[in-house]
């Protein structure tokens, strides 16, 4: 003998039982509807949503919560006729609560259907969403508003959301976006390194940019690439943590920063000209302080003119330098044993007395590098350097010559 379900029990202490439990475990309205929209039953959900009690609601068509020009429309007719045509239906739509407040709601609505498979009724359960409804629709103005491009990724990495900013940044329609890999807008060649730092950013998620320290590029939908700065921040959701993504392009700042570098390292070619005065004599007048940057330049332009010209001495001229201490000596020694290195002997022009004391002051040694008062004195003691190793390489050559003659 087979137990019927329920034990035995009457179907309707069944239902009951089954009402209590759904009271009991959801905030949700619950009402059952006839096969006209007529209220069959009413859940304490449905009483505190609505405000209409269950004695008020039974019986009366579920019509009564529409908008007055949802009911001339014909709405609530509509929603039915489409449920049973097509089974369980979910949607968004305004309703009205006992004192007149609308309110929207999130619905779904589903058909009851006998053996033989008729429509005998509906479920239809709805709750208050205005709020988060509000609440998101406030989020997604925020983000079309934002000055930057968006891009909004779930945690396996595929887009979820963008405004429209991103869509004239990057190229795409966001139905082009949404639901593919955010690795579709980083160059090819990066993406591997990138699926690095999405998965470094998702293990400690906080406000921070992307790749501190690197030249991040973007692609646009036709391939052409550009360098962006990107700012990353979790965003805490009931779906989980995402990842907003705020990106902007950078492409007319870089251009500036490289033109300032430009004009810079011209600014400092012109500051420091390397002068061929004689053949095989070079000049190097100083003028104003000499810092790293700078003392740097001069080096690298001093050893390039002697490579080109082969000289074999050069004056670096310090009379327009406004004050010697160690550090300008420590850049003008290095100079000097640079160019030692390429056979070039090095003397120092426009040495004045209060220069020279002062170095004497600080105790700064400047080796054997040879020193004269004025740029003529520099250049007098320059020639006699020439002329002095031109007849050393001729005494040295003698011997060979009168060797090979024997």
């Amino acid at each position: 003998m087979t137990t019927p379900p329920g034990g035995g029990r009457d179907p309707q202490a069944l239902l009951q039982d089954l009402e209590t439990m759904l009271n009991a475990v959801t905030d949700q309205a619950i009402v059952k509807l006839g096969p006209h929209g007529e209220v069959v039953r009413w859940s304490r959900g449905a009483e505190a949503t609505t405000g209409y009690g269950e004695s008020e609601a039974v019986g009366r068509s579920v019509s009564v919560l529409h908008t007055e020009e949802d009911r001339t429309a014909a709405l609530m007719e509509q929603e039915l006729e489409s449920a049973r045509r097509n089974g369980r239906r979910e949607f968004q739509g305004w309703r009205v609560r006992k004192g007149g407040e609308r309110f929207l709601a999130h619905i779904t609505l589903t058909p009851v259907r006998a053996e033989d498979g008729a429509v005998t009724g509906f479920v239809k359960v709805f709750g208050d969403v205005t709020e988060s409804a509000r609440a998101e629709s406030l989020f997604h103005g925020l983000l079309e508003s934002a000055p930057d491009a968006m891009v909004i990724v779930g945690q396996d990495a595929r887009i979820v959301l963008v405004n429209r900013q991103a869509e004239a940044l990057f190229g795409f329609e966001r139905a082009e976006l949404v639901g593919r890999e955010i690795e579709v807008l980083v160059p090819p060649r990066f993406r591997d390194r990138h699926v690095g730092h999405r998965s470094g950013f998702l293990a400690d998620p906080r406000l921070r940019p992307m790749g501190a320290g690197l030249e991040l590029s973007g692609m646009r939908r036709d391939g052409t690439e550009f360098p962006v700065e990107i700012s990353l921040s979790p965003l805490e959701t009931v779906d989980g943590t995402l990842v907003a993504a705020a990106i902007r392009d950078v492409t007319e700042r870089r251009e500036t920063e490289q033109r300032l570098l430009r004009q810079r390292d011209e600014i400092l070619e012109l500051s420091t000209p390397v002068i061929q005065v004689w053949d095989k004599v070079l000049a190097l007048p100083i003028i104003g302080t000499l810092d790293t940057l700078r003392a740097t330049r001069l080096t690298e332009g001093l050893l390039e003119k002697i490579a080109r010209t082969q000289a074999e001495v050069a004056i670096l001229d310090i009379s327009g330098v406004p004050t010697i201490d160690t550090q300008v000596a420590q850049h003008l020694l290095k100079t000097v044993q640079a160019a030692a290195l390429m056979g070039t002997v090095s003397i120092m022009s426009g040495v004045r007395p209060e220069t020279a004391q002062s170095m004497v002051h600080l105790g700064i040694d400047m080796g054997r590098l040879r020193s004269r008062n004025t740029l003529q004195e520099a250049l007098q003691l320059a020639l006699a350097v020439l002329a002095e190793r031109a007849g050393t390489a001729a005494t040295a050559a003698r011997p060979l010559m009168s060797g090979d003659s024997r």
